[in-house]
């Protein structure tokens, strides 16, 4: 039996899926371990057996009281595992390793996998060096971005691992460009955050009739971003609220643009990570519109599937719109098609170290 743990509600762990698709092949018995933070209804818990942690806390907590609820989390969770006495773990998220990580190193050195998917708190130094434990004890770490590897512990093989879905694929579709002078459609999809940042978008595309703007998804800041707009007579903005994946494609069908583009104080954050959005642009191939001077912006430069701006420049409009229109459909559907060519070999070989990992 594998234990699988993860420090939140089930719906912000996409990646999950990845795990659950390769230990139902193998027919491995396993269980999930997770925090209902939001007492939340879970879809997922209808189609496998798992147990919950029943604290509500929210997203946006201060993280000095966010503490003692981790704590607890963690408490919670170790007495599960040594109940269910599960034979390996596999842990997703940093956070749920460091809240368990006295029973992972003293019981499961090297029978647990290590999933990272953010920036956390590596600038303490008690906490870079307890994840550095868990990272050199496990199984295999795996990171989400390889510019993780600036701020994680060095002289490690880290695996790479991709924040999309396979159900996806079966929908990607080719980029076409509207005629010159079209209303173009700026896309956001899932979690409402980041306002500060988002609000300056909005404030430099309000009412510009060539712009339409689409929030789909729900979030902490979701109320604030509609508040935004009906204080300030925003009227080119739509939000369409909660989405299951299996609307995403129906969702980004008429994107034009997809709004990528993340800012917050806490630079770290976003400064090395690569976003969801960036595979979706890919698979749906929508031009992707990132913040500048991070790792995600390097990324659709190199790639040539998208533009770095910086928001706070006054021709940040003219600029964007003159961007989608220069774009050459056979160059940028090519370079879709190739990264996901790599991502899809970067993929095999993780899928590969899982399979090795189910049979120790």
């Amino acid at each position: 039996m594998i234990g699988i743990v993860f420090m939140s509600n089930l719906k912000f762990c996409p990646y999950l899926d990845k795990y659950l698709n390769i230990l139902n092949f193998n027919q491995i018995d396993y269980e999930v371990l997770f925090w209902n933070r939001e007492n939340l209804i879970e879809q997922h818990q209808k189609s496998f057996k798992s147990y919950s942690y029943n604290r509500k806390s929210k997203l946006n907590k201060n993280p000095i009281f966010k503490i003692t609820d981790y704590y607890f989390f963690g408490r919670w969770v170790k007495k599960m595992i040594k109940i269910r006495n599960y034979k390996k773990i596999i842990v997703l998220s940093t956070l749920s390793g460091i809240f368990i990580s006295n029973i992972l190193l003293k019981k499961y050195p090297g029978k647990y996998i290590f999933d990272i998917r953010d920036y956390s708190y590596e600038n303490i130094k008690y906490f870079y060096k307890l994840e550095e434990k868990l990272i050199k004890e496990s199984y295999f770490t795996c990171i989400s971005s390889k510019g993780f590897e600036n701020f994680l512990p060095k002289n490690y093989d880290y695996t790479l691992v991709h924040n999309f879905n396979y159900s996806d694929l079966q929908s990607k579709k080719k980029f076409k460009k509207k005629p010159k002078g079209s209303t173009l459609n700026i896309v956001w999809n899932g979690t409402i955050r980041y306002f500060e940042h988002q609000s300056s978008i909005l404030s430099k595309l309000k009412n510009d009739k060539r712009f339409n703007l689409f929030y789909h998804g729900i979030g902490p800041e979701y109320e604030m971003y509609k508040k935004y707009c009906k204080k300030n007579n925003i009227t080119n903005v739509i939000f369409t609220g909660e989405y299951s994946n299996s609307e995403k494609a129906e969702l980004l069908a008429d994107a034009d643009i997809l709004n990528n583009s993340y800012g917050t104080k806490k630079e770290n954050e976003i400064l090395y990570a690569i976003s969801n959005k960036y595979y979706d642009g890919l698979i749906f191939s929508v031009p992707q519109l990132v913040e500048k001077d991070t790792y995600k912006h390097r990324l659709v430069q190199e790639k040539g599937v998208g533009i770095g701006l910086n928001v706070e420049k006054v021709d940040f409009a003219d600029r964007l719109y003159e961007y989608y229109f220069s774009i050459n459909e056979i160059s940028f559907n090519k370079s879709c098609k190739n990264e996901i060519d790599i991502l899809l070999h970067e993929e095999k070989k993780f899928l590969e170290k899982v399979e090795k990992f189910l049979k120790i």
